[in-house]
């Protein structure tokens, strides 16, 4: 888990929003409101030239929401970045989902399948 700032740092991002999905912190985002988070995204998506949007910790989202809502929010995220020519990135753990859960955001994102250098 890294923080907004480390992820700025990192990845040297100046003007790029980072937002932390937590109850604490600075920069954060309640994980409870989806709506907001998707506000966020949509609004980005919209005034950003080759906007690209990574949601890490979906299996958290999941866990505070249930996974209808967020995989409703998903599919809309999804949705935004085809009609404004985006990219979206989900990181998301299938050992933390159920099989049909993870056949479901499977069924409708392509697979990158790209492991974790340095597991923590």
């Amino acid at each position: 888990m890294l923080f907004p700032e480390e992820i700025r740092m990192m990845y040297t991002l100046q003007t790029t929003p980072v937002f932390w999905i937590s109850n604490h912190g600075a920069d954060r985002v309640s994980p409870s409101d989806l709506e907001l988070i998707a506000d966020m995204i949509s609004s980005f998506l919209k005034k950003s030239k080759n906007p690209v949007v990574l949601l890490d910790g979906v299996e958290y989202l999941i866990a505070i929401n249930s996974f209808i809502p967020v995989f409703k929010m998903l599919r809309d995220i999804q949705e935004w970045t085809i009609l404004n020519r985006a990219v979206f990135l989900l990181s998301v753990n299938p050992v933390s989902l159920e099989e049909k859960e993870m056949a479901l955001i499977e069924r409708n994102m392509k697979d990158l399948n790209v492991q974790e250098k340095n597991p923590r």
